[in-house]
């Protein structure tokens, strides 16, 4: 996994650039940004519930585990909807963009399968091997979270900057379309569990304003439901009055 600096994934569009320039250029559709914010929390989340597990608890164990199984589910489904559209989309324009990405999902599909072995193990696990397991599972998950924020990093710099060299926003929102519609309903409202909660207050109500617009009012009521408890008081109050 490549563990090189931040700024030496820059782009050289992105380096080279002027601040003056930078700040006047026109704001782009950034394809990677909204997911990326869910994920990273839905990661935080498990690795923290992971390293706070309560021993003496059969029942906060087998909930953390859960937690744990789910974030393995969403990285899995979301490696598949890069290779499958993102990736296209940057070999169809300029071949052999997407490799470097390609070998770490590659690397990330292996710790996934290697992560579900030892998540099996701390389930199965007798009273005594039971900390041990965990604690070989939290770190094991801790590595995987470093290398997933690392790999991000690289995604929304030099993969970004692809992507807008060669497609317009529209094209850009034409794929995001296609990842959407190819995601089933019941795990559509898993990512926005995620999501929504995890962006900040214009984002939210950007997303939330287009699904109220689309969606059957019952429908919309569901994915209130889902967002509400996972946003503070003052959270609540401003999408209220956003989606007012």
């Amino acid at each position: 996994m490549n563990t090189r600096s931040a700024n030496a994934r820059q782009p050289a569009s992105a380096t080279c650039m002027p601040a003056n320039d930078a700040q006047a250029a026109p704001q782009r559709h950034e394809i990677y940004q909204l997911v990326h914010k869910g994920l990273r929390a839905a990661m935080s989340d498990a690795l923290t519930r992971l390293g706070r597990v309560d021993l003496a608890s059969a029942e906060n164990i087998g909930d953390v585990l859960a937690a744990v199984d789910d974030l393995l589910q969403l990285c899995a489904e979301h490696l598949d909807h890069e290779n499958a559209f993102l990736h296209s989309a940057m070999e169809k324009a300029a071949p052999g963009s997407s490799k470097r990405c390609a070998d770490d999902h590659a690397h990330h599909v292996k710790t996934i399968g290697d992560l579900k072995t030892r998540l099996d193990e701390a389930r199965t696990a007798g009273a005594l091997g039971r900390e041990r397991a965990l604690k070989v599972l939290y770190r094991l998950l801790a590595v995987f979270v470093a290398e997933n924020l690392a790999h991000m990093e690289i995604e929304e710099s030099a993969n970004t900057d692809i992507l807008h060299r060669h497609y317009s926003d529209a094209d850009l929102l034409a794929i995001e379309h296609r990842i959407h519609a190819h995601i089933k309903p019941e795990r559509m409202m898993t990512w926005l569990r995620w999501i929504l909660p995890n962006v900040n207050r214009q984002q939210r109500a950007m997303m939330m304003r287009g699904m109220q617009a689309a969606m059957p009012p019952e429908l919309f009521a569901d994915v209130l439901d889902t967002v509400k408890p996972h946003l503070n008081e003052s959270e609540r109050v401003a999408l209220a009055a956003d989606l007012a």
